[in-house]
């Protein structure tokens, strides 16, 4: 499993707005290839997690560009752009 988190910030009272953006962009979200999860976690005030998992690092790569594109139309609910780090699971405490 590969995984990338990326870490939000916005305007609490755009939070909404954001989550209907996602709502919005479901479909699109849904047909990435490889794409096993990829959910949105609110951490605090202003603060938000991306959470994706992918089959594999090489679909991770194809999903790139898509996710980059999602990315930039995001763009409008955050005060900044999204911080990503990305990589493979080492270690797992559930077999």
């Amino acid at each position: 499993m590969f995984y990338r988190m990326s870490r939000l910030h916005f305007e609490d009272e755009n939070y909404h707005e954001l989550l209907a953006w996602a709502e919005s962009v479901k479909p699109r979200v849904g047909e990435i290839q490889g794409l096993v999860f990829a959910d949105i976690a609110h951490t605090g005030s202003g603060e938000g997690m991306i959470l994706a998992g992918y089959e594999s690092e090489s679909d991770f790569e194809v999903a790139r560009s898509i996710v980059s594109e999602l990315f930039d139309e995001m763009a409008g609910f955050l005060i900044d752009r999204p911080h990503t780090h990305a990589g493979s699971s080492e270690f797992s405490f559930k077999d």
